[in-house]
């Protein structure tokens, strides 16, 4: 455990029930917003997926498909 988490952990357990509630859920809420900085993050990335750009060539190798029928679906 690093010294952060020991010194959060001696300050919450000098709390009361609940203002340690209080504490427990801003932590909760920084968690969640870490993870939506991370999702906001990557449509804006500027890497390739060589997976992405193969299956893109080998389509685009097939040639072109008919355009679907909306009737016969």
């Amino acid at each position: 455990m690093n010294s952060t988490a020991q010194e959060l952990i001696g300050i919450v357990d000098g709390l009361p029930e609940d203002k340690a509630r209080e504490v427990v859920d801003f932590a909760r809420f920084l968690q969640q917003q870490a993870g939506d900085r991370q999702w906001e993050r990557i449509p804006t990335e500027q890497r390739t997926d060589p997976k992405l750009e193969e299956f893109a060539a080998a389509s685009l190798r097939e040639g072109s498909a008919e355009t679907l029928d909306p009737s016969k679906l």
